[in-house]
């Protein structure tokens, strides 16, 4: 799948065991049950301006802190930003069907120029159907990349960003409830901990707020986007943990689909985009990690004891 192994110095001793792997499966398998049960999905129209998502995320702000029961009004709102990627997509497509048309054509008229069908003229008539089908290659890989484009960054002063896209409103609201997460990490535990750790923590909290957005407002498409990125990071931890291991990936865990593949010429003619082996690795860990305390102990006890405690307890992967 990928050199991930070597990738890895350590992990936490609660994922490297038998009965983790057997829970972690498991858990894969439910979250991929949940996916394909969704059903009616309305997205909503993408997020008008910076008013618009203000709004949504006081909205997140105060659904968060209805989720997991606190009072986080002493906590700073972050600023948010509109990166605006998405409105230049379809000139960039244009722009490139202006290039290849031209392309398109040319080509068309050399295979005028036989009356046979023979090994050179489908060789054309492949690149014909290429040059017409990879602007749209192209729009969907960029399009992925953008709605995953999403970012908090915390700046001199103690002020806080949240960078998103214009992003359709169901699709936006969990993506900016992962980094308010981050705000509520940052201010609760300060910069204790490992990246996985923040980054399994924001999590869990998104995964919880598109959870309760979904049964008050019985729209599906809260918990669309964050399944697709859970599921993937859990088999990705299932497939690692099974390579340590050395052992047979189970059939049921390799047949689901994730976003995250090696292989880079599939990814290429798919559209689906490259990824960070390394920042994937760090994603997987804490959603792994979290995930599992969480299923074991109770939201509260992983969210607010096992942070503060020794949960950076880890083992070496040779």
């Amino acid at each position: 799948m990928f050199q991930e192994v070597t990738l890895v110095r350590k992990l936490p001793k609660s994922l490297l065991s038998y009965d983790a792997l057997n829970d972690l499966c498991e858990l894969l398998r439910q979250k991929e049950s949940y996916r394909v049960s969704l059903q009616g999905a309305d997205f909503g129209g993408a997020v008008a301006d910076e008013n618009e998502a203000r709004l949504l995320l006081s909205k997140i702000i105060r659904v968060t802190g209805e989720t997991l029961h606190r009072d986080f009004n002493d906590i700073p709102e972050p600023q948010i930003v509109l990166t605006r990627k998405l409105s230049t997509l379809p000139r960039q497509i244009m722009r490139l069907y202006l290039v290849f048309i031209p392309l398109v054509l040319f080509f068309l008229y050399l295979t005028m120029q036989y009356e046979d069908s023979g090994s050179d003229v489908w060789f054309i008539r492949i690149i014909i159907i290429f040059l017409l089908i990879f602007p749209l290659i192209f729009r969907k890989r960029m399009r992925l990349n953008i709605e995953h484009d999403v970012g908090y960054v915390k700046h001199a002063g103690g002020l806080t960003t949240i960078t998103i896209d214009q992003l359709p409103s169901a699709q936006f609201q969990p993506f900016i409830a992962h980094e308010y997460a981050h705000q509520l990490y940052y201010h609760c535990f300060g910069d204790v901990g490992e990246r996985w750790v923040k980054e399994g923590w924001a999590r869990l909290v998104q995964w919880k707020v598109a959870q309760h957005l979904y049964h008050t407002e019985k729209n599906p498409a809260y918990l669309f986007h964050v399944l697709n990125q859970i599921i993937g990071e859990l088999k990705f931890v299932c497939v690692l943990i099974c390579r340590i291991f050395r052992m047979s990936v189970p059939s049921n865990v390799r047949r689901i689909r994730t976003m995250y593949r090696g292989n880079l010429l599939f990814n290429f003619f798919t559209g689906n985009p490259g990824f960070d082996p390394k920042i994937l690795i760090q994603h997987s860990v804490g959603t792994a990690y979290f995930f599992l305390a969480e299923r074991r102990t109770g939201l509260n006890e992983t969210l607010w004891s096992l942070t503060a405690g020794d949960v950076s307890d880890s083992e070496d992967v040779q």
